[in-house]
């Protein structure tokens, strides 16, 4: 151990990466609450509620909301695929302008896109959906990894399952506030077609206060942790160096493999949101989009907590939870599929109101596939924290996430691009469930890996909550 990493009773370190040039007292010094850990875990939801998940609970009744669905598909593929290209580029950003302007900077995006759904609802108009999407996409690859690497790097260890569970089910809570304002605007529409143009307008207000909550952040140095270790470094190299080394991170298999089940939780929607859309009443719709998050909200808070456990290993944890949504998202998968066959077959295209028929065996595989998809979104990124190399620094970290990030975008593109063109439902249904299938033996391949390490004790970590301020090492 170096000189400067010795302990120094006269001056602990305590914080984001600053020395106190004080003598220490006998007691620590109480942690502000704006400063503390929970704090950023909030923040990053809210400005996740306000920009994705506002536009979310469009996404949740299907194609945007806008009633001609091929249209609604082709603007999420083009903002996705320009998300790609955004991410990759995001660890770049992170090292010129810091966490709390990225996050500000990625969340300005989404209330243009909200804006020109707003137009082409209320009048046709296309170029300016076009250019929506371009602008959104352009800066929300630039969100999503700022909100993801600054919830993992700020979090202590032994809280990220429930800070990580925090965070998403904010993001899903705006599904289900939206949920409610699209159900209560269109509630006497019982009929298929697009939500009524003024629904758009309230997301547009949502989205355009993400930029500003985003700015309450906290920069990494001014992080008080309950454990008084400092936040992992950021991204620090040059742009194009950070865009480099961000691309060389997939050169490990397991990465490879992580990819793929991150581009899961968002290529199966595309399928099942089509499948909402053409099917349902804008009504149930509405509905949908507010009992969706609810059921996540749950989902997630059960598995964070399971994940929480002391009592259980770490190997353990991870498969139950893993078992537990393969069979959930996989069984829908399945049902869903067998009833779009069989709807094929029929002269007419079946519709559903709450009001027909058979309307909760065609309704409920939904709700379960939804659920599946985003509560494996968080979950992925606990498993990460072990599937990651272990000397990963916050930096590495970061780059990580970034190409994570950008495969998602890019599975998503391609998935709406499919949905966006004129493909039997059915057939859809085919590609999705055999991409499930290859996520299986992906998810199977990094779950053995852990396995293996927690079996030789590699995750093993002291309880850094229990030591004493003032016998810290000093990191200067």
């Amino acid at each position: 151990m170096s000189a400067d990493q010795q302990i120094d009773k006269e001056k602990p370190y305590y914080g984001g990466g600053e020395v106190n040039e004080f003598i220490v007292a006998e007691e620590p010094r109480k942690i502000q609450w704006f400063r503390s850990t929970l704090a950023q875990i909030l923040i990053v939801g809210f400005t996740s509620f306000l920009a994705p998940g506002a536009y979310s609970s469009l996404a949740a009744v299907g194609a945007g909301g806008l009633a001609n669905v091929n249209i609604g598909n082709a603007s999420v593929a083009l903002a996705y695929a320009l998300i790609v290209p955004s991410a990759l580029c995001a660890t770049g950003t992170l090292s010129k302008i810091g966490p709390r302007y990225s996050l500000s900077l990625g969340a300005a995006g989404y209330v243009f896109y909200a804006a020109a759904l707003y137009q082409n609802s209320a009048t046709g108009n296309q170029p300016f959906l076009v250019a929506g999407a371009i602008i959104c996409g352009a800066t929300s690859g630039i969100f999503w990894v700022s909100e993801a690497a600054v919830t993992m790097l700020y979090s202590e260890p032994q809280y990220k399952g429930r800070y990580l569970a925090i965070w998403q089910s904010l993001f899903q809570l705006a599904t289900c506030i939206g949920g409610a304002i699209n159900l209560g605007l269109n509630i006497d529409l019982n009929e298929i077609g697009g939500l009524k143009p003024k629904t758009f307008l309230v997301f547009v207000g949502l989205n355009a206060i993400a930029p500003i909550v985003a700015l309450l952040l906290s920069n990494p140095k001014q992080v008080q942790r309950k454990d008084r270790l400092p936040v992992p470094a950021f991204p620090a190299e040059g742009f194009f160096r950070e865009i480099w080394l961000t691309i060389a991170e997939l050169k490990n298999p397991r990465i490879i493999a992580c990819c793929f089940l991150w581009s899961q939780s968002l290529f199966i929607p595309s399928w099942t949101s089509t499948y909402l859309a053409v099917h349902f009443s804008v009504r149930v719709r509405g509905l949908t989009s507010l009992i969706t998050p609810l059921l996540t909200i749950m989902t997630l808070g059960l598995v964070g907590s399971i994940l929480d456990l002391k009592s259980l290993s770490v190997r353990v944890k991870l498969v139950m939870t893993w078992g537990f949504l393969q069979v959930l998202g996989l069984g829908a998968a399945i049902w869903l599929l067998v009833r779009q066959v069989r709807q094929s077959k029929e002269a007419t295209v079946p519709t559903w109101d709450w009001t027909s028929p058979g309307f909760a065996a065609a309704w409920v595989p939904y709700l379960f596939s939804f659920a599946a998809s985003w509560t494996s979104y968080g979950y992925f990124y606990y498993m990460a924290t072990y599937c990651f190399p272990r000397e990963a620094s916050g930096a590495r970290t970061t780059r990580i996430i970034a190409t994570l990030r950008s495969a998602e975008s890019g599975a998503a593109a391609i998935a709406f691009g499919i949905n966006s063109i004129n493909v039997p439902l059915h057939h859809i249904g085919y590609i999705n469930l055999a991409f499930i299938i290859v996520c299986l033996f992906c998810g199977a391949y990094v779950l053995q890996w852990i396995w293996t390490k927690d079996v030789r004790g590699e995750f093993d970590e002291p309880d850094v909550v229990s030591e004493a301020p003032a016998h810290l090492p000093r990191i200067d």
